[in-house]
Parts: structure tokens; sequence; C-alpha cells
């Protein structure tokens, strides 16, 4: 089966392990990986020529990070349990969360549910960093987020557009080819409208990604011609709004 561009990266840069205690499954997860570091590199890169957000690439920060938002945060996406934490190797131990990966063929439903909690988020504050639609799962009990590791309470508008555009960037990476011939407008449109929904300044945020700051980077990381199709989406939003 062949793999897209960013399943094969997520797959390479993998840096958690599985076990089993007493029929429970566990994840066991080293942020002193050097393949796992990998991700973080390409990520900067991509960052570092307009500084949009302040990642961390330190494992013990990007550690204290994701614990920290894992245990604090109350009103973002489901979580799993974080069970031990070793600051100095640096490592966890948490849960297992059984479901489905977030993808471009994930229900309609999911895409306005992950947008809905993503507005959760930036309304308590928090900002993630790392949004790509690998870090979350849903299943019978709601949408998840697994990965955190660039998450800070330290939210502004910028940061904020940085996750949506994260977001869609690797959405539409992932559902290229059927979203060229399909409604790809309809599936952004679901996603925006459950961020509105929950997040209150959700306006200056969308007005963020349509600033000349933002404008060159959804034309570089979202791929063609889905980059135009999703900035034409935000300016209807825009002119609604006011």
């Amino acid at each position: 089966m062949k793999q897209n561009p960013l399943e094969f990266l997520d797959t390479f840069v993998k840096q958690s392990r599985f076990f089993i205690v007493d029929n429970n499954m566990y994840v066991l997860k080293e942020y002193a990986s050097e393949i796992g570091l990998l991700k973080w590199y390409i990520i900067m890169v991509s960052n570092f020529a307009v500084g949009i957000y302040p990642f961390k690439l330190d494992p013990k920060e990007r550690l204290i990070r994701e614990v920290e938002f894992m245990r604090k945060s109350t009103k973002c996406f489901k979580k799993p349990e974080v069970l031990i934490v070793d600051y100095t190797k640096p490592k966890i131990v948490r849960s297992f969360v059984k479901g489905e990966v977030y993808s471009y063929d994930s229900p309609i439903n999911i895409h306005y549910e992950i947008g809905k909690c993503l507005g959760f988020c930036h309304e308590e504050g928090w900002v993630l960093g790392d949004t790509k639609i690998t870090n979350f799962v849903y299943n019978e009990k709601g949408l998840f987020i697994v990965d955190a590791e660039q998450a800070i309470r330290e939210y502004n508008e910028k940061y904020a557009a940085w996750d949506i555009l994260v977001l869609i960037s690797t959405l539409s990476m992932d559902g290229y080819l059927k979203a060229v011939k399909s409604d790809y407008s309809r599936i952004v449109d679901f996603i925006l409208r459950g961020y509105i929904d929950t997040h209150r300044e959700s306006a200056d945020v969308i007005k963020m990604l349509r600033s000349n700051e933002f404008k060159p980077l959804i034309l570089l990381l979202i791929p063609f011609p889905l980059n135009y199709v999703f900035y034409k989406k935000i300016g209807e939003y825009v002119e609604h709004i006011y």
C-alpha cells in the first residue's frame, strides 16, 4: 500500500513504543529519540523564515509542554491519561487511545468537531503549534489529541492562525487527489464553522490568516490549487464578519 508523503514522514519519525500489561495497552514515549527529533527540525525549518511560532527542540522542554497541556487543559480535545513522567530521561507512559486517525476521509461531523475542539483550546488560552492531522484520533468517546509537544498557554491571534494553517495544510496533503475532484471547500467550511462556533475571537484569527504575513505561507504550505480555494474561503468569512 502506497503512503503519501505525510504518512511516510509520520511513520519515519515515530518516537513511541507500545506495550501491554494485564490486557491493557500503554504507550512509552521517549522525547530524546534521535529519529523523533527529526520532525521538529523539519517543522522548524518551515517556520524559521517568518518565526510564527515558538517551537522548542529540547526533549525536556517538549515533555514539559506536553504533560502540562495533557494535565491542565480542560475544555479542549479529549486526552490520553499521563500515568508516569520521567524528567531525567525524558519519557512518559500514557494510556493508549484506540480509534481512527483523523484524515481527509473522516466523516463530515468529525471535520466540524476538530474545528470546534480547536476553538475550545484557543478559547481557554492554549495554542498547539503542531496540529498535523495524525495527532488526532477519534472513536465512540469523542475526538482525542495524542501529541501535544509544542502546546503552550500563550494565546495570540498569530499562534492561533498557525494552528489552523498547519491543520488545513496537512489535511490538504493527505486528501489531495480526492480534494481536487471533490467538494474540498465544504470540508474547510465545516472546520471553520466548528471553530467559529466555539471561539469568541475567531474573527481576529481568520482575519490574521488573510494578512500579508500569512498569505505566502498559505500558498507555500497548502498544495495548488487548494491553497487558492482555502484563501478564497477565509476571504468569504472575513467579508461576512466585517
